[in-house]
């Protein structure tokens, strides 16, 4: 459809505008209950219920142990407050068979796990500071599930307890262990909460990547189909009415053949805003391909249906007179309502045959002659002049942003180019590598502050100082690495080093090293989120054997309780981290998969092609394969839809595509471009071997028409174009375009000599 590459400023902005309407549109669907937030992720509302049900049902299980085994070490009101968890744990189960999606039932949840351990804190005596890790378990969920909204306050109540506890509890070092246990729940929370925000952003742009189309920004057929179901779920009744619109813009193919798929593109452009403008927010217009759109309008009441159709016709035609006034500049609209019984496909073929009796109206005004001769000749023009200069739409935006940059202060230039290099240096970075090395940097900051302050006495100045240079050097590491794009698993090194460089700091502060304990389940939880299961079992025995064996052979205070605890919040919070990453992980990769392939036939659609022959371009300019583009266009496919509908028109691009994809080889790549339009790339074919491939692509496609529709031309206009030396990806593909294009013009000029009866 397009001549990629050479999209106009005004179809990015559009494009950008409705992609950013759409990701409104998925985020209004109930984005403020708790169901939405996880749905949003792959995750089901359940899900927190489950992980609070682990979470409390362990730690309580382990404390009551504890307690049984060490009458004397723990409290007996310990005991009582673990199987109260237990049972908190066990109450999760109802909680999510009845009460999944409510925000009240998510808070009473929090507030009595908060409450567990704010009681803990006063019975337990001395040995609370074996317990000042647990409020991890309230806290995971909310950060790593619900995002900042939850865990903020959470984790400022929790913290602020885990103070107010070790400040009050005799030891060593106190003011230096409540820094560094707090500054460990807090980096601990934040990685959850920017690893729940990344991946939520993530999953949103491939959702809507999936949902919505490539070249206008609206809708595609995914997305219709789906709010097609939720509609119809709703059951059938005058609440749950609505109406569906189908629109097809009248001889759109003589756009293309005539003029260029560029001019096309800004066509369908105009028309997909100018359709946007005329229905209400919660409407949904979609493009099915080509030049067909719908329009879903869920809320029928009050609303005129038979004026909205007028009012979408009059916008096809502000938008293609706009665009291209010599092609026919009108557009067929017909709707349907919803009936009981109704399916997705009932609907859509009562629509598309709704659409078919207005196209006949059309043909009967204008008569069903030949392509060439639709042309709209205004002013009297012939057809040697009929060709019109339009604006260009880059120009006038490039002319207004020439006028601004004159009105704009060379400080707000130079601050905006600062801007725009920081963020483009950003964009280059490995996020995974970016976090972890950041994770160092508070450990740096903590070690060198209580050092210079003497909170870690009896800790040598100079080994501190040592020790906070490490860390930072760890920090700068890290940076250049994520530049550099590394290999992930070197960070293997990085996590050890850190670990080595905590034990020994830990080591040369004595009686102070159990204020410093808390930095080894940062570590080990980093490492379990960043470079997964795996590796970060690999870093559990060294980080949490140092971990147990100071806490005990240190001997600091209740140091083998506080190993258990640390190790099972460390183990248990890492086993639910990486299980809910892992679904939300196949979430989104299943999404961005969706967003390369056509809604209709499966095949690969314009982004994935882009990618593809961005991707083949750059190894061919070293020489080792040289790329060919096999271009291939119906002949005279709106016929079918005009003739019979849209469903057999989709029918027959579902065939072809399938025989397509059956006659070349299954690593060659064949796409849908939009339309009848298709391409397929070859990486490094003989010239032989594209000739054949070419006749067998004939033979394929007329078998697939003719079994479909055999009273109508079965042929396909094919171009082959082979990479030059040199040439950039746009260039590459831009000449694909021009090479169809001239194919189509000696295509009708021959009078499509094969066509076959």
């Amino acid at each position: 459809m397009k001549r990629m590459g050479e999209t106009t400023a005004a179809q990015r902005g559009f494009a950008g505008r409705q992609a950013a309407a759409q990701a409104d549109v998925l985020q209004r669907e109930g984005a403020t209950d708790v169901m939405t937030v996880l749905e949003e992720v792959g995750l089901d509302a359940k899900t927190g219920w489950y992980a609070a049900m682990t979470l409390y049902g362990t730690g309580g299980l382990v404390t009551a142990v504890l307690q049984l085994l060490m009458p004397n070490a723990i409290p007996v009101g310990v005991f009582y407050l673990a199987l109260i968890a237990m049972v908190l744990g066990g109450l999760c189960v109802p909680g999510a068979l009845y009460w999944p999606n409510a925000n009240w039932a998510v808070h009473m949840r929090l507030l009595a796990g908060a409450g567990i351990f704010l009681a803990g804190a006063f019975v337990a005596g001395p040995s609370r500071e074996a317990f000042v890790l647990l409020p991890l378990f309230i806290l995971v969920t909310p950060s790593y599930l619900y995002g900042a909204r939850f865990a903020i306050p959470y984790g400022l109540v929790v913290t602020a307890v885990i103070t107010i506890v070790l400040l009050a509890t005799d030891g060593p070092a106190q003011v230096a262990h409540a820094w560094v246990t707090v500054g460990a729940v807090w980096m601990i929370v934040a990685a959850f909460m920017v690893a729940e925000t990344t991946t939520r952003r993530l999953a949103r742009l491939n959702r809507r990547l999936a949902y919505t189309d490539p070249l206008t920004g609206l809708a595609n057929t995914r997305r219709l189909r789906t709010q097609l179901s939720e509609a119809l779920a709703k059951g059938f009744g005058p609440d749950n009415a609505f109406a569906l619109f189908a629109i097809d813009l009248d001889n759109f193919k003589l756009v293309n053949d005539t003029f260029d798929h560029t001019t096309g593109d800004r066509v369908l452009c105009a028309v997909a805003e100018e359709l946007s403008s005329e229905v209400d927010h919660f409407d949904l217009v979609a493009r099915r391909g080509g030049d067909e759109f719908s329009v879903l309008v869920v809320d029928i009441d009050r609303r005129d249906l038979d004026a909205l159709a007028r009012r979408l016709a009059d916008a096809i035609g502000r938008a293609r007179m706009r665009t291209c006034p010599q092609v026919t500049p009108s557009g067929s609209v017909a709707y349907v309502l919803s009936q009981s019984g109704d399916t997705i496909a009932s609907i859509l073929r009562r629509a598309d045959d709704e659409l078919h009796d207005a196209k006949r109206s059309f043909h009967t005004q204008y008569g069903e002659r030949d392509d060439a001769n639709h042309l709209s000749l205004a002013d009297g023009e012939g057809t040697a002049g009929m060709v019109r200069r339009i604006p260009n739409p880059e120009g006038v935006a490039a002319a207004i942003g020439r006028a601004y940059s004159r009105r704009t202060s060379a400080r707000r230039k130079n601050l905006q180019r600062r801007i725009d290099a920081a963020r483009e240096w950003s964009q280059g970075l490995d996020t995974r590598w970016s976090f972890s090395a950041i994770a160092l940097l508070p450990a740096a900051f903590s070690v060198a502050l209580l050092t210079a302050f003497g909170a870690l006495d009896p800790l040598p100045t100079n080994v501190g100082l040592l020790a906070a240079l490490g860390f930072f050097g760890l920090f700068l590491t890290g940076m250049y690495a994520s530049h550099r794009h590394w290999h992930i698993e070197i960070m293997n090194l990085g996590f050890l080093t850190a670990t080595v460089l905590t034990g020994w700091i830990v080591w040369q502060a004595g009686d102070a090293g159990s204020a410093l304990l808390d930095i080894f389940p940062v570590l080990v939880l980093y490492a379990f989120y960043f470079l997964g299961a795996r590796q970060g079992a690999m870093l559990v025995l060294p980080a949490m054997g140092a971990y147990t064996a100071f806490a005990v052979a240190g001997d600091y205070n209740y140091g083998l309780q506080r190993a258990v605890l640390g190790t099972l919040v460390v183990l248990v919070c890492a086993a639910i981290v990486l299980k809910v990453r892992n679904v939300s992980l196949r979430f989104t990769k299943r999404h961005s998969e969706l967003s390369e392939i056509d809604a209709l036939t499966g095949l690969a659609n314009v982004r994935s092609l882009e990618m593809r022959v961005r991707d083949v371009v750059e190894l061919a300019q070293t020489g080792a394969v040289r790329p060919v583009i096999v271009t291939i266009d119906l002949d005279k496919f709106k016929l079918v839809n005009d003739r019979y509908n849209h469903t057999i028109g989709d029918r027959v691009i579902e065939a072809v595509g399938r025989a397509i994809s059956e006659t070349v080889r299954s690593d060659e790549l064949v796409a849908r471009r939009g339309g009848d339009e298709f391409f397929v790339m070859f990486g490094d074919p003989g010239e032989s071997q594209i000739g054949v491939v070419v006749d067998r692509l004939h033979g394929a496609i007329e078998h697939a028409r003719r079994r479909i529709c055999p009273d109508l031309p079965v042929t396909a206009s094919v171009a082959i174009v082979a990479w030059r030396l040199g040439e950039t990806a746009d260039e590459f593909l831009r000449r694909a375009d021009a090479a169809m294009h001239d194919e189509k013009l000696q295509t009708r000029s021959r009078g499509y000599h094969k066509q076959t009866a």
